[in-house]
């Protein structure tokens, strides 16, 4: 008939589950031993608890000057008391919601970390790979320096022998 004791007793205060219980039997109605009964069926609370609870939220709830009598023994819960269940699931979404949102910061963050990491690992690297491509480059530079002048000692004694060669040479 009504939900386990372990259920409410994890999920909500017992104000808030009776709150609860009169918002969704608010349609049918409800009586006061009804209402003591789910109470006392999902949590261990004092009867001048319970009492307190009826006369505040149900008898006389804030602002009320009069006494608010049942019609035929059933009661429907006042407007506050919906508004206090409906603030309180907005207030449980509303956390849940943060706890969301600072797990994903976190994981943002991780993310950030790994990435600032890898970048710098692949900067350095990749300024090595730049050194070692200005040594090859000086290398090659060096080379065709040595192999220019060779060639030009080459053309130079080339043209020697061409002149030899044509009896031109003194």
């Amino acid at each position: 008939m009504y939900p386990s004791f372990h259920y409410y007793r994890r999920k909500e205060p017992w104000q808030i589950a009776a709150a609860r219980y009169c918002v969704k039997n608010s349609e049918k109605g409800f009586t006061h031993d009804e209402l003591k009964n789910f109470i006392r069926s999902a949590y261990s609370v004092s009867d001048e608890h319970i009492e307190q609870f009826i006369q505040e939220e149900l008898d006389f709830p804030l602002g009320s000057t009069y006494s608010r009598t049942a019609k035929g023994g059933y009661w429907i819960p006042p407007l506050e008391l919906v508004s206090k269940v409906t603030d309180y699931d907005e207030l449980k979404e509303a956390r849940q919601s943060s706890k969301n949102a600072f797990q994903f910061s976190i994981i943002a963050i991780i993310i950030s970390s790994v990435s600032l990491y890898v970048t710098i690992q692949l900067g350095e690297n990749q300024i090595e790979v730049s050194q070692e491509q200005f040594r090859l480059q000086q290398a090659v530079w060096d080379y065709e320096k040595i192999r220019n002048e060779r060639m030009e000692q080459r053309d130079i004694d080339w043209r020697r022998e061409d002149l030899r060669f044509y009896n031109r040479l003194p």
